[in-house]
């Protein structure tokens, strides 16, 4: 259930609650719809315009069954609804991980084997 692509790491299939913290004191709750170990695609089930662009840096806050993963990204890619994209792709943004302590890069790297393995999240 995984795919590689030219990002240079294996995207794997998670579904998991994350929480973005951007500008101006904004919180905004998303879900994961894959992730590797350079970055994740987010996404929200509500359709909406996402408040960021491309080279925003947010903090970011990935929750897991026994951990939680904290970590500084910035977007890569927007996905809007209605877009030409967004027919083939879900709306939502891409976000490539910039800084993740010690400590958060074990709880990814176990989620990401987890998922690997087929485990459901």
């Amino acid at each position: 259930m995984s795919e590689l692509r030219e990002r240079g790491a294996e995207r794997v299939r998670v579904d998991a609650f994350v929480k973005v913290h951007g500008g101006a004191g904004q919180e905004l709750v998303f879900r994961t719809r894959d992730l590797s170990a350079q970055g994740l695609f987010l996404y929200t089930r509500v359709a909406r315009a996402y408040p960021f662009k491309v080279g925003s840096t947010l903090a970011l806050e990935l929750y897991d069954f026994d951990g939680h993963v904290t970590c500084k990204v910035v977007v890569v890619r927007v996905v809007e609804p209605g877009s030409v994209e967004n027919a083939t792709f879900p709306a939502g943004f891409g976000v490539r991980i910039l800084e993740c302590d010690d400590a958060s890069r074990q709880v990814l790297d176990g989620m990401i084997a987890r998922a690997r393995a087929g485990e459901v999240y």
